[in-house]
């Protein structure tokens, strides 16, 4: 094993060793507001050192996830930083993850015009380490400021298709926009692994993003069938088009199935989902936990540094899902049965 893959293998594992238990879980499903959820996690968890400074009875919903947040980018970069130079275009896939979801905040605020409430929240502790100027970004009141902004990203030339006048947000493809951007990145993925990685680190995160992009691609088919009753077209072409366990014509008759049909096709296909029968079916616990026991899985036994960081990151980010899913199941008092069904861990 080379250095940089030990050290980075040795910190994600120890790191994982800090991951919250079931019984923390437990404890914070019990938690009645935000104030008692900031006090447990800075009292008993491996967040303590990021809420180190917080008065719980004064932070809000907000702060505390900014604070989450950043606590996981913090943990991100005690890893990045043992990257070898060589390597970088593969490690800078995780950002540019971060930069599309940033650019699509910003534009379900367009659409909304609801710019007060995002101030507070946009992650300008970033803004040194994003491709476009972030407080520019937190600024663009229109699609060509936006466009301006990632002038000069990979991401110019996916936007400017669906380009609006100031005035007409409303009438904003987000849809589209979101299809086209995920589209593109997990084409500039694949490419970046071939072209980057090689032997087996190369096949292993050949494995993680593909088995990720199918399993993002089921959850989207049950949501169309299930909620949109939509037509095999519209769901195909919001699709990443990658096959990996799931051939193109498996896919072509999962898309031709009606829905209990699907679910059947999804318990007996290759990553055989442990679906229950039920008529509210939360489908996104099952696709998650699968890529969550994979990148677990590789965090302990792979030995090679891109392998483990990208799985770290999958795990680190589950657990920061799971947080802001208690916090938001408390803020619309959820009931704490309900929002544990959501979290996997």
């Amino acid at each position: 094993m080379e250095m940089a893959a030990g050290v980075i293998a040795a910190k994600a594992r120890s790191m994982l060793g800090e991951q919250l238990s079931a019984q923390d879980y437990e404890e914070l499903l019990h938690k009645r507001s935000v104030a008692e959820i900031a006090a447990y996690l800075k009292n008993g968890t491996s967040y303590a050192h990021a809420l180190k400074d917080v008065r719980e009875n004064n932070i809000h919903r907000g702060q505390l996830e900014d604070l989450l947040r950043r606590e996981s980018f913090r943990k991100s970069m005690k890893l990045y930083r043992y990257s070898e130079s060589k390597q970088q275009q593969y490690y800078k896939l995780h950002m540019q993850q971060i930069e599309i979801d940033l650019l699509l905040s910003r534009i379900r605020v367009l659409i909304s015009q609801a710019y007060e409430d995002a101030i507070a929240e946009f992650p300008l502790f970033l803004k040194a380490y994003t491709s476009y100027d972030l407080t520019k970004m937190g600024n663009v009141r229109s699609f060509d400021e936006l466009l301006e902004v990632v002038k000069k990203t990979m991401y110019y030339d996916a936007l400017v298709p669906y380009r609006v006048k100031k005035g007409q947000e409303n009438d904003i493809a987000y849809t589209d926009i979101e299809t086209t951007l995920h589209q593109k990145y997990y084409a500039h993925a694949m490419d970046t692994i071939h072209d980057v990685l090689k032997g087996k680190s190369r096949k292993q995160c050949h494995d993680m993003f593909a088995t990720k992009a199918e399993l993002d691609n089921l959850t989207k088919i049950y949501r169309f069938k299930k909620y949109f009753q939509a037509r095999e077209d519209t769901i195909r072409d919001s699709l990443v088009p990658l096959y990996h366990r799931i051939s193109k014509e498996r896919l072509e008759e999962l898309l031709a199935s009606p829905l209990p049909l699907f679910l059947k096709k999804l318990k007996e296909g290759p990553y055989h989902l442990h679906l229950e029968d039920k008529e509210d079916l939360y489908v996104e616990y099952y696709t998650q936990a699968y890529l969550y026991k994979m990148a677990k899985r590789n965090v302990y036994f792979a030995q090679d540094a891109p392998t483990v960081y990208s799985s770290y990151l999958v795990v680190m980010q589950r657990e920061l899902d799971n947080i802001i899913n208690i916090i938001e199941g408390v803020r619309y008092q959820v009931n704490s049965e309900d929002i544990a069904s959501m979290l996997v861990y």
